[in-house]
């Protein structure tokens, strides 16, 4: 199975595409029930398009504290769930009728469970108080899936629905769910109450709030792709609305669900930090899948992402795509000839060539066609292949200048060698005692961090310079290869 990485605008993007088809005052007016029944269709979105995480000990953790959340909620209409989605950047998100979400790179900066319990009785409110608002954002895939009349508008692009689960159309009209910022001081508000109802410290989402802040600060422009504020605007009223308000909640006696320090940064030892190996990882041109055993070179100077169910690189104008995601089961060539009946009964199609083929030791099948129905031919290729008991399908749309490479690049599909297997590797989270008197550039050289000082300080709430006490635990990340 693939898995996401890179493509962050899919986190709320598709997941909210089971939103666009109503409008906001629809929304507001329909019943709970609906609410409901429309969540459980983007939660499928959010799985497929995003992917989600399986850390059972981190998740049980998160259902735990989320369900005490829900209590002191105390409102029945909704079917609440808490899940982490498989996201680098730290984020958190709700969708109708109670769907939860936080990903791993939010969680890696938390630094107690006050923390967490504050981001999640904000998502809680969210959905309590119904709040829908969208943006829509710029597609990523070619605007030649939808040339009307075209071979390639109808049959391909319903082929390619089928690929990734969803519509073309709702991929290329991306939505990014979006609050004002009456919505988010109503959650603020809202949410630390029900926080403080539960047993924690209201301020705590001050502070976390905080730390997302400096942790996106602290990236240059290339390197931040999203941001928790994208969709949940900060501002320095905000943080002083939530901290003055703090003040007058009293938490109920309740101890927390992890009984110390050292229990809660336990439920964290082990997460990816940044890239997730095990998705796959980019070098350069070439991905590499390590869990199933393959690699592709993708077109040069194209633009490539990976979600769960693809991998997919596009010509910077958007003038051809070659995709990669997994196909219906059976063997290649009948899953091919299939196919090729499709296009002939549909299109009047026939292929300009269909041949049995392999890839290393994987079988394939494979068959090229032209449309000529445009303004201007598009070469299609189709590649099926079996890898890893699973069945694989690569789609290449292109003009003639690009048809060569999209051809080349479709036939690097290739087992990995066990050099290249073993090169793929990331940054895991861990917890290391510190010495006393110890600074964090020590600790982190006698301990293989792979953080700066700067951002080691950064994700722990300390001062760089700060000397640390006999036994203190500190969050670094090692670099780790992907488990066999």
């Amino acid at each position: 199975m693939l898995k996401p990485m890179n493509w962050t605008i899919f986190q709320t993007a598709l997941a909210s595409w089971a939103l666009a088809t109503c409008s906001h005052a629809q929304l507001l007016g329909s019943s709970p029930q609906r609410d409901i029944k429309q969540g459980a269709e983007v939660a499928k979105l959010v799985e497929r398009q995003t992917g989600l995480c399986s850390l059972p000990l981190t998740e049980s953790y998160l259902r735990e504290v989320g369900e005490r959340l829900v209590v002191a909620a105390d409102d029945p209409r909704w079917k609440f769930t808490f899940q982490i989605v498989d996201q680098e950047e730290p984020n958190a998100f709700s969708i109708p009728g109670g769907g939860i979400y936080v990903s791993r790179g939010l969680l890696a900066l938390l630094e107690r469970e006050d923390e967490l319990a504050g981001v999640l009785a904000h998502e809680i409110a969210h959905v309590t108080q119904r709040h829908a608002a969208r943006q829509q954002r710029k597609g990523f895939l070619p605007g030649l899936l939808s040339l009307p009349g075209n071979v390639v508008g109808s049959v391909v692009s319903e082929n390619l629905g089928a690929l990734i689960n969803a519509p073309v159309d709702t991929v290329g009209g991306v939505w990014l769910s979006r609050y004002s910022r009456s919505q988010e001081t109503q959650a603020d508000r809202i949410g630390i109450r029900t926080a403080a109802q539960a047993g924690y410290q209201p301020a705590a989402l001050a502070d976390i709030l905080q730390r997302l802040d400096r942790d996106a600060v602290s990236l240059t422009c290339k390197e931040r792709r999203f941001s928790i504020f994208d969709s949940h605007p900060m501002t320095q009223t905000r943080l002083k609305d939530i901290q003055r308000r703090a003040t007058s909640l009293s938490p109920a006696a309740k101890a927390p669900v992890a009984a110390d320090t050292a229990a809660f940064l336990a439920k964290l030892d082990g997460l990816w930090w940044g890239e997730n190996p095990e998705a796959g990882v980019f070098h350069k041109d070439q991905f590499l899948q390590p869990v199933i055993g393959f690699s592709l070179n993708l077109p040069k100077g194209w633009k490539h992402r990976n979600t769960p169910q693809y991998v997919v690189s596009v010509e910077p104008n958007q003038e051809a795509m070659l995709m990669l995601g997994l196909a219906a089961p059976g063997d290649p060539e009948t899953i091919g000839q299939k196919f090729i009946e499709q296009m002939r009964a549909r299109a009047r199609l026939e292929p300009a060539s269909a041949r049995e083929t392999s890839l290393g030791n994987f079988p394939a099948f494979l068959a090229t066609y032209t449309d000529r129905s445009g303004r201007a031919p598009i070469y299609l290729h189709f590649l099926w292949v079996t890898m890893a008991e699973k069945n694989y399908q690569l789609i290449g749309l292109a003009p003639e200048q690009y048809r060569e490479t999209l051809r080349n690049a479709a036939l690097t599909l290739r087992p990995l060698t066990e050099a290249e297997r073993g090169a793929v590797n990331g940054k895991r989270l861990r917890i290391v005692a510190a010495r006393g008197s110890e600074r964090l550039e020590v600790l982190g050289a006698r301990s293989g961090n792979a953080w700066s000082p700067a951002y080691t300080a950064l994700a722990n709430g300390l001062e760089v310079e700060a000397p640390l006490s006999e036994g203190q635990l500190v969050k670094i990340t090692r670099l780790e290869p992907v488990p066999r």
